[in-house]
């Protein structure tokens, strides 16, 4: 059996995917449409795990009766969609996993679950995780599944940077397959996020296949070899995939014969062909105004629930005088979130905690709250110096309050949120330009490369991060740590000292109480910073035919694409 040795300092780095301000949601990660799901209370387990225990997915008792050929539209193309090429966080990593196992999953309410791992153990020091493997798992190609794959994953993302799973082995001292169905994994220090990540995140990579690839960005259709419930079938650049299902599943029985899926740019083009009967789901979400009408339409139902995706307002805390905190605070306080949810998301949407975690995700500590106060963002602009001009826009150290905020030109939701915002700071005297531009040009000017350290050239942004970031500490403190090997999400070039500390505490903790502490302070010192202006987390509303399938299943905060549904029993 292999043992691998892990470095320590592993690169934490961005995660590749673009809609970085995906529609109110979203891998750490960001997404080109919102996530939403049913509200409820999910953790990290820390007992060890019977093989009988639930995946998530819908008991067999009440299993939806299975699907023939599902048509499933996306917004773009995701390329060769194979664990080193897909695009997105959101649908693109959904529809990979479709395809690829973890060794844990999270069920409905995020807490992790047996997958290639039909169980673990965890040491009393929280430093050792003994992990007992399926020994009836076949990869596509038909080769057995064993520990060296498991191995041979962590040893491939270490000397293959990947954005998202790269940052979670950091811990990992050593892994050793002490059989084929059994597997070591022993931490430097203890990690209470690491079921979470990288166990129930990370595809398990085929050895027999990726161990030729010295180039994994371009790696192509030909690596797609998983063991999930979905084998890859064909694919149309720009136009569609197809995955057939796999008969030899271990893990329960694929709810349809094919997922197809549809590459529709244009969300109202993608409902349409809903209304149609020429799709049977639509990935990104449903407009609010569209609400109602789907629900009275006796063809199309939705499902529907709060979504831990974030909506905020970036800002470049790097370029005068939004390096100034006080600045940032008074552009906080001027804006009014509840009127942002009622007036576009029509009330569907959770108030926003200035700290950045939604109120009710997995690893949130006492939430704070956004207080719109208009007259004390006057006041505190008064005390800075900013008088107001001849036009009407506050001048600062003889510079205009004259802000370009940046928006995705193909999302009408944050182009109406970001036009009220402009409203709402136009009364405190601060001029707001909406700048509304195509996602690849945002992208790049507020995370170019997808790399922190090439920098930004932006003043504000629209920008939302995908679920996944609320659900692990370590993917949170990336947001604010000024070093890019640990604050590969911080797009808004905070560099902060005292933030710093608290990231690294947290990172650190070897408990779920100390954990618990430095997350508190971290949200309070965010919530002082302002770096970003938390607006709302949008509700998740998805459309479908019940005709073709109705076993859609939420998983909380994240929306019902991905084997919750999709897999039966």
């Amino acid at each position: 059996m292999r043992v691998l040795r892990l470095l320590t300092g592993l690169l934490v780095a961005a995660i590749i995917a673009t809609g970085c301000g995906g529609d109110d949601s979203d891998s750490a990660e960001p997404t080109d449409s919102g996530e939403s799901s049913e509200q409820t209370d999910g953790g990290v387990s820390d007992e060890p795990t019977d093989d009988d225990q639930s995946t998530g997915q819908v008991d067999e008792d009440s299993s939806p009766a299975p699907a023939g050929d599902l048509v499933i539209a996306i917004g773009g193309d995701e390329t060769t969609l194979n664990p080193y090429t897909y695009v997105t966080g959101y649908p693109g990593y959904n529809v990979l996993m479709l395809m690829h196992d973890s060794l844990l999953e999270l069920d409905a309410v995020n807490v992790p679950k047996p997958a290639l791992a039909s169980g673990w153990e965890i040491s009393d020091d929280g430093l050792t995780y003994t992990m007992e493997l399926r020994d009836d798992v076949t990869w596509h190609d038909g080769e057995q599944f064993d520990a060296d794959d498991v191995v041979f994953t962590f040893e491939y993302v270490v000397d293959n940077t990947h954005p998202r799973w790269t940052p979670g082995v950091a811990a990992v001292a050593g892994v050793e397959a002490t059989s084929p169905t059994e597997v070591v994994i022993t931490l430097n220090e203890a990690s209470p996020d690491f079921p979470v990540r990288p166990l129930a995140d990370m595809p398990i990579l085929a050895e027999h296949v990726w161990s030729s690839v010295t180039d994994p960005q371009n790696s192509g259709e030909a690596e797609n070899i998983g063991t999930g419930p979905y084998v890859f079938g064909e694919y149309t650049p720009d136009q569609s995939y197809r995955l057939d299902a796999n008969p030899d599943y271990a893990m329960g029985t694929p709810a349809a014969a094919t997922v197809n899926l549809a590459i529709i740019p244009e969300p109202a083009t993608a409902f349409a062909s809903l209304r149609a009967g020429e799709v049977d789901m639509v990935a990104p979400i449903v407009e609010p105004q569209l609400v109602a009408e789907f629900e009275a339409d006796g063809g199309v139902d939705v499902i529907s629930g709060p979504g831990f995706g974030s909506t905020m307002m970036n800002i470049n805390t790097g370029l005068p005088p939004l390096d100034r905190p006080e600045l940032r605070a008074a552009i906080a306080d001027a804006i009014d979130p509840q009127t942002l949810i009622d007036t576009v998301l029509l009330g569907t949407g959770t108030a926003p905690n200035p700290g950045f975690l939604h109120p009710d995700g997995p690893i949130t500590v006492d939430p704070l709250t956004h207080d719109f106060d208009r007259d004390a963002a006057a006041v505190a602009l008064d005390e800075l110096g900013a008088t107001i001009g001849d036009d009407g826009i506050r001048v600062l150290d003889g510079e205009p309050l004259d802000f370009e905020l940046l928006v995705y030109a193909d999302n009408p939701t944050r182009i109406r949120t970001a036009e009220l915002i402009a409203e709402q700071l136009g009364e405190v005297g601060i001029g707001i330009t909406v700048a509304p531009l195509d996602a690849e040009t945002v992208d790049e000017q507020v995370w170019p490369g997808f790399d922190v350290s090439n920098g930004r050239d932006y003043e504000l942004a629209m920008w939302g991060w995908s679920p996944p970031v609320q659900l692990d500490a370590g993917r949170f403190g990336s947001l604010v740590h000024a070093d890019p090997s640990i604050g590969g999400f911080n797009v808004v070039g905070l560099a902060d000292a005292d933030t710093d500390g608290l990231v690294d505490e947290m990172n650190a903790a070897s408990d779920a109480d100390s954990r618990a502490a430095a997350i508190g302070a971290l949200q309070e010192r965010i919530a002082e910073l302002r770096p970003f202006v938390l607006l709302y987390y949008a509700d998740g509303v998805y459309a479908f035919r019940p005709e073709a399938y109705d076993g859609w299943v939420y998983q909380a905060g994240q929306g019902p694409l991905g084997k919750i549904s999709l897999v039966i029993g």
